[in-house]
């Protein structure tokens, strides 16, 4: 995966990688790759996929968070008093802007929406990083996890494992992230992190 050069090259925000376009380290090229791979996974027959690609609306995301779901995970959960709460069911794919890497695991979010003027008034959602134990993909969505992995290869994606991201880190930093505390350092948020 990464030795402990690159793990703190990530930390500084500097971009990892041998494969275009991580290889010339230009964030623009990058982002425009990414933007290919959202419109790709978009293209897979009876998917929706959304992207967070403003850093979460404040600091600094060192990934863009894609959340992918079949219109048939959409369910209204309670309808009353003019709001009408919807969870969707779906996996999140975390792709690092400073390494041709992703995590997968699966997320529920809740939308509540003013029914009168289908305002979105609230939601909830869950994360990746809160810890590699969220890794997982259910035999639910198992058709649909093949089918991101086979677009992420198309891209030149590695998909990583959650028994090398559960690993401490070896080496003593500091990482901009608001999951975990210094000494409790994965090597995960060496890779992924946000900054509020």
């Amino acid at each position: 995966m990464f030795n402990n050069e690159q793990l703190q090259d990530l930390i500084a925000g500097k971009s990892v990688g041998n494969k275009f376009p991580y290889s010339i380290n230009d964030d623009q090229e990058i982002e425009a790759h990414i933007r290919r791979l959202f419109h790709r996974i978009n293209r897979i027959p009876n998917l929706e996929c959304e992207a967070e690609w403003n850093h979460f609306g404040s600091g600094y995301a060192s990934f863009v968070e894609l959340f992918c779901y079949r219109k048939e995970d959409v369910k209204v959960v309670e309808e009353k008093y003019g709001h009408r709460e919807i969870r969707t069911d779906g996996i999140i794919i975390d792709i690092c802007r400073l390494a041709p890497v992703a995590i997968m695991g699966e997320d529920d979010r809740y939308k509540t929406i003013r029914t009168e003027t289908n305002e979105v008034v609230g939601g909830a959602h869950g994360t990746l990083l809160s810890g590699p134990h969220r890794l997982k993909i259910s035999k639910d969505f198992q058709t649909i996890a093949e089918n991101l992995k086979q677009v992420l290869e198309e891209f030149d994606y590695e998909l990583l494992e959650a028994k090398e991201l559960n690993q401490p880190l070896s080496f003593q930093t500091e990482i901009a992230t608001i999951y975990r505390e210094p000494r409790e350092y994965l090597v995960m948020d060496a890779i992924f992190y946000w900054e509020d």
